[in-house]
């Protein structure tokens, strides 16, 4: 099969893999590559082809302990695979990850400039932060274009996480995201807030997430 075990093995990560299984066994999932292979050949589109599913590969099953919830890549080209973030090389950041970016030095280094700060957002996504969009690529020219042929996907990746990952914080910004909160079992936490696009984002969301990791873990993420 051209989309077989090893193949997925490979995008996603062997556990991940394995939790996705009867998804990736699903015919839908080899015309989903047969579309994204053609607009790929066809259109500009973001992210680069072997960063789609960066959010899965920087942040393997077994470490999860966040879901952050976006909607589409950027379409500056910058985007690289991560909601919200942007690539190494890049010289312009978006005006959400610069409130991210704002919000954390305010809470966590008010005295002064948070030079640790990873733009790119791997740094989080290596600690169990899994920054995934509800479409993993875009048209350069349309943040909407790929969104309903990754829905099915997006959908199975959600509901494994809230039925088999108990203990999972769900951070949800926007009314977008926040749909999905009727959904989400009890024994997971939501957090929720506005999405960073205002002048003034002062989200609580990442202290009252680590409040819920240390009684977890005993440990916090470093932001």
């Amino acid at each position: 099969m051209r989309f077989g075990k090893q193949f997925w093995v490979e995008e996603l990560g062997e556990k991940w893999a394995l939790q996705l299984k009867d998804t990736l066994r699903d015919p839908y999932m080899g015309k989903l590559m047969d579309f994204l292979s053609t607009e790929y050949a066809l259109n500009t589109v973001y992210p680069p082809r072997k960063e789609i599913f960066n959010a899965f590969k920087f942040c393997p099953w077994d470490k999860l302990k966040i879901v952050i919830l976006g909607q589409s890549p950027h379409l500056n080209g910058e985007a690289n695979g991560l909601c919200f973030a942007d690539r190494y090389t890049s010289t312009y950041h978006s005006t959400s990850l610069c409130k991210i970016y704002e919000c954390i030095e305010r809470e966590y280094c008010p005295q002064g400039f948070y030079l640790d700060f990873d733009f790119t957002l791997e740094k989080w996504a290596k600690q169990g932060v899994l920054l995934l969009n509800t479409s993993l690529t875009t048209r350069k020219e349309s943040n909407e274009s790929h969104k309903k042929p990754w829905k099915k996907f997006i959908s199975a990746v959600l509901n494994n996480i809230n039925e088999y990952s108990p203990g999972t914080i769900f951070i949800l910004w926007g009314k977008e995201a926040q749909a999905l909160i009727p959904h989400i079992k009890e024994h997971n936490h939501i957090l929720s807030f506005n999405l960073p696009s205002n002048e003034d984002w002062h989200c609580p969301n990442f202290k009252e997430a680590d409040k819920i990791i240390m009684d977890l873990y005993r440990e916090t993420i470093k932001w």
